[in-house]
């Protein structure tokens, strides 16, 4: 009787890593699946115009010179 009860726990034990990991698991995939903050999704934006000649080089800088730096937003 005891052996049966051991082997009950361990399974619950079992089942309840498994589904912490796969908790853990899918709220990794979803922080990294954030999509970008507004400047940096702006930045990127002028550079695919840049790279496809839809812009040229000084209107980039210029444009770019709009936005905030980089480290300006994490107090750097």
């Amino acid at each position: 009787m005891m052996g049966g009860v051991v082997i009950a726990c361990g399974m619950g034990l079992l089942l309840l890593v498994a589904v912490m990991a796969a908790g853990g698991y899918v709220g990794v995939r979803l922080v990294r699946a954030r999509p970008e903050s507004g400047v940096d999704s702006a930045r990127a934006l002028l550079e695919r115009r840049l790279a496809a000649g839809e812009i040229d080089v000084d209107e980039y800088y210029e444009r770019e010179g709009a936005l905030p730096p980089r480290d300006a937003r994490r107090g750097l």
